[in-house]
This record gives structure tokens, C-alpha cells and sequence, in this order.
């Protein structure tokens, strides 16, 4: 749990810098596919559950001593369990502390462009391209690289489509390398080989993202996001990334409306405020 150490102590430099008021922890929901949790300021955050956890009643107890507890409070108490099924809700938490520091006036202050929208200012043409995380960059990429490999963890039947005629079988979508219902590392020798990188923030939950940052050494452009990426911007580009793209959601009421519903049916993009950050040359 380093890494998470390093946020604390990067989000509690700034929190002094800039004299905020560390908010408290008010509101935390395990979701069907996300973990949130709500500050007193009615900022929220989010963590993909992909990492390992223990049954819903074991953090009842858990997450129940940490409300109303300011978030520095909350993020120590968890570091010191030293226990892995609790990484989510430190993630989860360590984002929603970062939330106050991401303003384009703070973040201008620091060296960060904040730019508003998913845009992908970047040529790929004659690039070895790789996504982590099957989706969203697909306009980006598809058709316009050299390579373009997507790897996820979802299995082939999930993503694949096979078109079987009697004297052909085709599979779609085409022209993509895909590496599915495997972990990314199982791929290094592609990975070696990437000139751009770009990665879904889960892999900050399930902690496999430095190691596939560090195996990606000839990347030039080495991304990462998603909600799970509001984590710490300061860290991420300290860590190596050169390209953030993150979103926050535009009411946490409506958000949490959506995700309680009996079939959830919200279309995230919709519902959030998305920008992208780089380092200012």
C-alpha cells in the first residue's frame, strides 16, 4: 500500500498549501459494478470492483466506524489493517480526497492543463497501440494505427461475434489483436513493444498498474482513465503517465438515483463532467 501512502501524503502537502477543509466521509455504497463514496460536501467518487474483496457484512463494521471521520482519518485507519480486500475503499476514498485539488485554477497552479471533454489530441498513425480496458478509445484507434491490441479481462463471448456461413466463419470486431479473459501481464511481449499505452483506471484498484507502466518502457504516450483515475493527478504523473483522461459526476443525487434503480440504465458519459490533464511543458 505505498502507493496509496504517497497520495495521502501528496493530498495532505496540498490540502495545507492551498489552507482546504479536509472533508469527512459521509456516504459509502457498494454498487453492482461500482464502489462510491460521498463526502459532507456531496462530492462523490468511484472505484470499478475489481479488486479482491471480502463478503458485503465484513465491511459493514468497517466502513460504519469511518463515517463522519474526516477522509486523511479514514485513509490512515484503512493503511494500517494492511489488508488488500480493503484497496477499493482506499482508492475509492484517496480519489474523493483528490476532488477539491483537480479545479483548473489548482491544478494551473501545479503545472497541470485541465482541458474539458474526450478529445485525444495525439497522432497514432504508424503507432503500436494498446488499451486496457476494451472500449471508449475505440474512434481514436480503430483504423488508424499500426497496431492496435485491446486487452480485458471479459471473455471472448462477451466481446466477440462470429459470423459462420457454410464456406466461411468470420469473427468481428476486425482488425483489432485482442487479448481477452487474461491478465495484460501474460502479454509483455506485446506490452514491450507498445508505442502508446492507454489503461483503464481499474488496474489502480486491482494494483497491477505500475507493473504494466513499467513493463510498456517504449510507450511514448502512456495513459490512463476513468472515474477511478480522479485519484491524485500529482502521483499519477510523478508515477510516469504522461495523459489523464477522468470524469466526475454532475450530481451525486441523480448518479446515485440511477445506480439504486431495479435495472440500472444510465449511460455514464451522460452523467458525468469529463476532462482530460497533461503535464504544462
Amino acid at each position: 500500500m505505498k502507493d496509496i501512502q504517497r497520495i495521502l501524503e501528496i493530498n495532505l502537502a496540498l490540502y495545507k498549501q492551498y489552507n482546504i477543509t479536509m472533508p469527512n466521509l459521509e456516504e459509502f455504497v457498494f454498487g453492482f459494478k461500482w464502489a462510491m463514496a460521498l463526502d459532507n460536501n456531496k462530492n462523490i467518487s468511484f472505484a470499478l470492483r475489481i479488486g479482491k474483496e471480502k463478503p458485503i457484512n465484513e465491511y459493514e463494521a468497517i466502513i460504519k466506524n469511518l463515517l463522519g471521520k474526516p477522509l486523511d482519518q479514514c485513509i490512515s485507519e484503512l493503511l494500517i489493517m494492511e489488508d488488500e480486500t480493503v484497496r477499493t475503499l482506499l482508492v475509492v476514498l484517496s480519489s474523493l480526497m483528490s476532488k477539491p485539488l483537480n479545479s483548473v485554477e489548482l491544478l494551473k497552479d501545479r503545472g497541470i492543463e485541465r482541458s474539458e471533454g474526450l478529445n485525444f489530441r495525439y497522432d497514432v498513425k504508424d503507432m503500436k497501440v494498446g488499451l486496457i480496458g476494451y472500449g471508449v478509445y475505440l474512434k481514436f484507434f480503430l483504423n488508424k494505427c499500426k497496431e492496435f491490441h485491446a486487452f480485458d479481462l471479459t471473455p471472448e463471448k462477451q466481446i466477440l461475434s462470429y459470423h459462420i456461413s457454410k464456406n466461411n466463419t468470420e469473427v468481428y470486431p476486425k482488425n483489432i489483436y485482442f487479448h481477452l479473459g487474461d491478465d495484460a501481464l501474460n502479454h509483455k511481449d506485446v506490452l514491450e513493444n507498445l508505442d502508446i499505452i492507454i489503461m483503464t483506471g481499474s488496474t489502480l484498484v486491482n494494483n497491477s498498474y505500475l507493473d504494466i507502466l513499467n513493463t510498456c518502457k517504449n510507450a511514448k504516450i502512456k495513459g490512463i482513465y476513468g472515474p477511478s483515475s480522479e485519484l491524485s493527478p500529482d502521483y499519477l504523473f510523478e508515477a510516469g503517465y504522461n495523459y489523464i483522461f477522468s470524469m466526475s459526476a454532475k450530481d451525486s443525487k441523480q448518479y446515485l438515483d440511477c445506480s439504486f434503480a431495479p435495472i440500472p440504465d444510465f449511460n455514464t458519459f451522460e452523467l458525468m463532467n469529463l476532462y482530460e490533464l497533461k503535464k504544462i511543458n
